[in-house]
């Protein structure tokens, strides 16, 4: 029987500055995690984030995970699958299109979902 464990990381409110980072969350011990990503709003002419995992063995450096990176432009549910990442998880992301006057671009809850 695997054990599961679910943890939501964030809700965040990303405007288009450019990049963002989430907490990082440690995963050793999981075989498989799923970054869920519920998008409540997404405001502007054009918006778009682009998500991608990160692995580090300590927790300090990063680097890209070799899988597809999420491309969100509207409301709905995304789910990021990776195997093979090591010991530390975080998601890192780029907001572009969005609104003139600041307001969020994007409103967006995550979460880790892990199997091992």
């Amino acid at each position: 029987m695997k054990n599961v464990h679910t943890a939501p990381v964030e809700v965040l409110s990303a405007r288009s500055d450019g990049a963002f980072f989430t907490e990082p969350h440690e995963a050793g011990w999981a075989d498989e995690a799923l970054a869920m990503v519920y998008v409540r709003e997404a405001a502007g002419p054009l918006p778009s984030m682009v998500l991608r995992a990160q692995i580090s063995a300590d927790g300090a450096r990063w680097f890209d995970h070799p899988a597809a990176p999420l491309q969100i432009g509207k409301t709905g549910g995304y789910g990021l699958p990776l195997t093979h990442f090591g010991n530390w998880l975080r998601l890192a992301g780029e907001v572009s299109g969005g609104p003139a006057n600041g307001s969020p671009t994007f409103v967006i809850d995550i979460y880790w979902i892990l199997k091992g």
